[in-house]
């Protein structure tokens, strides 16, 4: 389906009633182009009541209900992690396009399910990793790429929070744990920014008694070397960090996973002016290695006020109604899905493990 900007907006339905509803509801209202116009739920009351509070004009007690209704064009899926692809694929199958939240799957062999209902039925499928579609994370893989930090060397990231309530479905067995609902973000930004692909990788899990994991830290080796370290956590002072350090550089961002709209991010971008020769052997001026600071330029980049699930919002517009490509395409999901999924049977076995697309 494809609309000229001069039809009517695109609408939306919100298959369940999460919470993180709320960000898409707030970026359809400022987009122009879109509309939330349906909101399912299994309980016909919640899903009402659901749809008087956020002024939306249907409602509808059972998933299935919406995806038979003509009001609806995109289906926004919030499920738990599980239900991702079962759903996705009834939302490909009932004509309308899906944004489905990260993780977009959680097995092997489910983007193959995926890919090919959005095929048969003529849809766009896309995975809700709104900071993946934000105009910081095309700032800093612009970056890399133009090799304004020379070669990369290492990419490093952290995430984490307190949890409150030992039910919480993010510790779910069936795919909850800090690593399928955090890691997925210095995953996709370490992608995105390095092009590269990952090679092999290890991780170190902790679960604290949990059936998923508490804590998970990661190792990855991407081609040509570069390396990757992330750590995300469900027990610690909340924490969110990333850095890119190359041969003759590093980049810095101060809210890498943009996930708080109201928050400001300033990616700091710190250069040599001056290129480091080759090792060598050992010359006359008594030094071991070049840490001067007084040869380096220090530039910053700051995004305030913007909201990158609007920008995931209008990204999801512009391919419907406007036929562009992806920022994010399902081959980049599923490298991601691979990587984490190569993570969790490291720990498990705790062995260095292949990644396998």
């Amino acid at each position: 389906m494809t609309m000229s900007t001069g039809e009517r907006p695109l609408r939306w339905g919100l298959l369940g009633t999460a919470r993180i509803n709320d960000r898409i509801i707030e970026a359809a209202g400022m987009s122009g182009r879109s509309e939330i116009t349906a909101v399912a739920s299994r309980d016909s009351d919640r899903a009402s009541a659901y749809a008087r509070a956020a002024g939306i004009p249907h409602s509808f007690g059972s998933y299935e209900r919406m995806l038979a209704s003509n009001e609806v064009d995109v289906v926004y899926v919030s499920l738990p992690n599980w239900l991702h692809v079962s759903w996705g694929v009834k939302v490909a199958q009932a004509g309308k396009h899906a944004l489905i939240e990260k993780p977009l799957v959680i097995y092997p062999g489910e983007m193959e399910l995926l890919k090919g209902a959005a095929e048969a039925n003529g849809v766009i499928i896309q995975e809700a990793s709104m900071m993946r579609f934000h105009p910081q994370t095309a700032l800093v893989r612009r970056l890399v790429s133009q090799g304004v930090i020379g070669v990369p060397r290492w990419a490093q990231g952290t995430f984490g929070f307190t949890l409150l309530y030992s039910d919480d479905i993010r510790l779910d067995h069936r795919g909850g744990g800090s690593v399928w609902d955090l890691g997925c973000y210095p995953v996709t930004l370490f992608q995105a920014v390095l092009q590269r692909r990952p090679i092999e990788v290890e991780g170190f899990i902790r679960r604290a008694g949990q059936a998923a994991d508490m804590t998970f830290g990661a190792q990855i080796l991407y081609e040509g070397g570069v390396m990757g370290q992330f750590v995300t956590s469900f027990e610690a002072l909340p924490s969110w960090s990333a850095e890119f350090v190359g041969s003759r550089g590093r980049i810095r961002v101060s809210y890498p996973w943009l996930s708080q709209v109201e928050l400001a991010s300033t990616v700091e971008v710190v250069t040599r002016t001056s290129e480091v020769a080759p090792l060598s052997k050992s010359g006359d001026d008594n030094r071991a290695f070049g840490d001067e600071a007084d040869d380096q330029v220090t530039s910053h980049y700051t995004f305030e006020g913007t909201n990158a699930y609007l920008e995931e919002v209008r990204a999801m517009e512009s391919m419907i109604l406007d036929g562009e490509a992806s920022t994010f395409p399902l081959r980049e999901s599923a490298v991601n899905m691979a990587t984490i999924l190569a993570l969790i049977e490291s720990a498990n076995c705790r062995r260095v493990t292949r990644v396998y697309e």
